[in-house]
C-alpha cells in the first residue's frame, strides 16, 4: 500500500477514504443528476476488486466498500463486529472462535457461510498464486507451509463447525483479532474467482459496484447487507477530474469529498470558505529505505549503518514539509513508545564503519543502485552519500507496475524506498510482519534471532506495558543493523463537504462509506 501512493504490492499508505488518482484526461466526468446520487467521493479505480490479488491501498479502500470481513474498523481503528457477531479466543490464545451473524447473505441471495470465509482466506496463500499479502496469514497454523506446498489446505488451521470460523495460530497472537478487520480477509463469492479482476456482480459489503464509465464507479447499496441497506444509496467514486486539481473538483461541486496533500492544507486552513471543511486524520503509515541484506555490500551491518548515518533524514524530511520518523510504528499506534529508534546522524562515524568494512573514502566500493517510485528524496540522499561517503549512487525511478518487479527480479537494487500504510493498528504490523525472518514481506531478507525471539514474546504477552518494552528492545536492534531507515510519517488531509458526517478515515486509511450521512438540512 507511499504516503501519497501506496504503490508497493502491501496494503499501504495512502490514508484516505480513497487514493486520488487524478489521470487528466479530456472533458468531464459521466456524473448522475444531481438528486440521484447521494454522495461523491474522489477516488481511484482499484488495481483489482480481488481481495486476495489487492496490495494498493486504493484497491483496499474500494474493497473495503464492496466485501465485508469478520470484522472490521471503526473511525477509531478499533475492531468491531461486522459478518461475525461475536468471538471467542481460547486461554493459551492460541485459538479464535468466530460466530457468523444469522442470515447473512451475498448480494445475490446466496447464504454465506462459514466455509466461504475459509476458502476467500485460503485464496491468500495459495501456492500457485499467493496473495501479496499472505504474511497476513503468517501466523495461522500450516499457512507458511501449504503456501510452500509442503502441506495440504486440510491441514492448515482454519476450519468450520455449523456456522463458526475456527482459527489455530501457531504461537499466541495478541494482535491477530485486528488482522481479521483487513479488507484482505473479506469474503469473496466463489462466483466471482474465475472473473477477476472484472468488476463484480455480486457483493458481501455494503454496495454493489457497476463498471467504471467516463470517469465514474457508481456504487449501489446492497439490500442485502447485514446492517441494511446504507443510508446514502447511491454514491459515485470520481476517479477522473478531466484535468482539474480535487481542490478546484471540491469548490466547483463535482465532489464532496477529496483527499489533498500537506502543502494544500497548509493554505486551505487560512481559507475562509475552504477552511472550515478541512479536515486531518490519523495517518498510521511510514515511508523507509530499505537494503538487500543477501547480497554484498549490504550484508554488511556496518555497511548499512554507514549508509543510515551519512545522511541527515531529519532535514531532507523536513524541508519537504512532512514529518520525520523516528521509529518504523507511526505515531498513534497502540504500543508504540516515545523513544527516537534511528541510527543518528554522523558523518565522522559513517566513514569510519566504511573503512572498518575495507572501503575507505569509498574504494573499491561496487556500484550501486537506489530503486524508487517517486518517494522524492532519492537525489538529495544520493548526493549525501556520494559527498560523505565517496560511494557512487545511481537513481532508477519506475513506475509502480515496473516497480515491484525491478525490486524483486533479478540482479534487485541495492537500496530500495517503501511506505506502509497499517494492515492493523498494532507494532507487529511494521515490525513483525516487515522485519521477521521469513516474513513474505521482509523485502530485504534480514534475519536476526535475537529480534525474533523479541518480536516473539512481544506478539505472545497480553500486558500492553510489557509488550512496548519488547518492541523498543527490537527497534534497538533495527537502529545497531539499520536493515532498514525510517524516512517519513504519512499525513492524511482532505476536504469534506459541511454537513458530511462519519468521513472521518481509521488510522488504517478507510472510511465505511455506509456510515456516512448528511446532517439535516444538508447534502446534494
Amino acid at each position: 500500500m507511499s504516503i501519497e501512493h501506496r504503490i508497493t504490492r502491501r496494503l499501504s499508505a495512502l490514508l484516505m477514504i480513497i487514493a486520488v488518482l487524478v489521470v487528466g484526461a479530456c472533458g468531464q466526468p459521466g456524473l448522475g443528476e444531481v438528486g440521484e446520487v447521494d454522495v461523491r467521493i474522489a477516488g481511484g479505480e482499484p488495481f483489482t476488486w480481488d481481495p486476495a490479488e489487492a496490495g494498493d491501498s486504493g484497491s483496499a479502500n474500494v474493497i473495503a466498500q464492496v466485501f465485508e470481513g469478520l470484522t472490521a474498523f471503526d473511525a477509531d481503528s478499533n475492531v468491531q463486529p461486522a459478518l461475525a457477531d461475536s468471538w471467542q479466543a481460547s486461554e493459551d490464545g492460541r485459538q479464535i472462535t468466530f460466530h457468523l451473524r444469522p442470515g447473512i447473505a451475498f448480494s445475490n441471495g446466496v447464504p454465506i457461510t462459514a466455509q466461504d470465509f475459509v476458502d476467500s482466506w485460503l485464496r491468500l496463500i495459495d501456492p500457485v498464486r499467493p496473495s501479496p499479502l499472505s504474511g497476513l496469514l503468517s501466523d495461522v497454523e500450516g499457512a507458511t507451509e501449504y503456501q510452500a506446498a509442503l502441506i495440504g489446505r486440510e491441514e492448515v488451521g482454519l476450519r468450520t463447525d455449523g456456522d463458526q470460523v475456527i482459527v489455530s495460530l501457531r504461537r499466541p497472537a495478541t494482535y491477530f483479532l485486528s488482522v481479521t478487520a483487513s479488507p484482505s480477509l473479506a469474503v469473496y463469492p466463489r462466483s466471482e474467482y474465475s472473473r477477476s479482476p472484472q468488476v463484480p456482480l455480486v457483493a458481501s459489503g455494503a454496495y454493489v459496484p457497476s463498471a467504471p464509465a467516463a470517469g465514474v464507479i457508481r456504487l449501489d447499496g446492497n439490500t442485502r447487507y447485514w446492517a441494511g441497506t446504507p443510508t446514502l444509496d447511491v454514491v459515485e467514486l470520481v476517479t477522473d477530474f478531466g484535468g482539474r486539481s480535487g481542490v478546484v473538483s471540491f469548490e466547483e461541486g463535482t465532489v464532496d469529498y477529496v483527499g489533498i496533500g500537506a502543502f494544500d492544507a497548509s493554505w486551505i486552513a487560512y481559507d475562509a470558505k475552504l477552511g472550515p471543511q478541512l479536515r486531518h486524520d490519523t495517518d498510521f503509515s511510514v515511508s523507509y529505505y530499505g537494503f538487500d541484506t543477501r547480497v554484498a555490500p549490504f550484508d554488511n551491518p556496518q555497511v548499512r549503518l554507514a549508509f543510515a548515518k551519512a545522511v541527515d533524514w531529519d532535514r531532507i524530511v523536513r524541508l519537504a514539509g512532512t514529518t520525520p520518523a523516528t521509529s518504523m510504528i507511526p505515531a498513534g499506534v497502540p504500543g508504540r513508545d516515545d523513544a527516537d529508534h534511528r541510527p543518528s546522524y554522523d558523518p565522522d562515524a559513517a566513514r569510519q564503519l566504511l573503512a572498518d568494512a575495507d572501503y575507505p573514502g569509498g574504494v573499491g566500493f561496487p556500484p550501486v543502485v537506489l530503486a524508487t517510485y517517486g518517494v522524492g528524496f532519492e537525489q538529495t540522499v544520493a548526493t549525501e552519500l556520494e559527498t560523505n561517503l565517496g560511494v557512487q549512487v545511481e537513481v532508477e525511478v519506475h513506475n509502480f507496475q515496473d516497480y515491484i518487479g525491478r525490486q524483486h527480479g533479478p540482479g534487485a537494487p541495492g537500496i530500495w524506498t517503501l511506505a506502509w500504510s497499517a494492515d492493523y493498528p498494532h507494532p507487529h504490523d511494521f515490525l513483525g510482519l516487515l522485519l521477521e525472518s521469513g516474513s513474505t514481506s521482509n523485502d530485504g531478507a534480514w534475519s536476526n534471532a535475537e529480534y525474533d525471539a523479541l518480536i516473539e514474546q512481544a506478539v505472545a504477552s497480553d500486558d500492553p506495558i510489557a509488550q512496548q518494552a519488547l518492541y523498543s528492545q527490537a527497534q534497538e536492534i533495527l537502529a545497531r543493523e539499520a536493515p532498514v531507515v525510517p524516512l517519513a510519517y504519512g499525513d492524511s488531509w482532505a476536504l469534506a463537504r459541511e454537513g458530511l458526517l462519519g468521513a472521518e478515515a481509521a488510522g488504517v486509511g478507510i472510511i465505511r462509506v455506509a456510515g456516512l450521512d448528511w446532517a439535516p438540512g444538508t447534502g446534494r
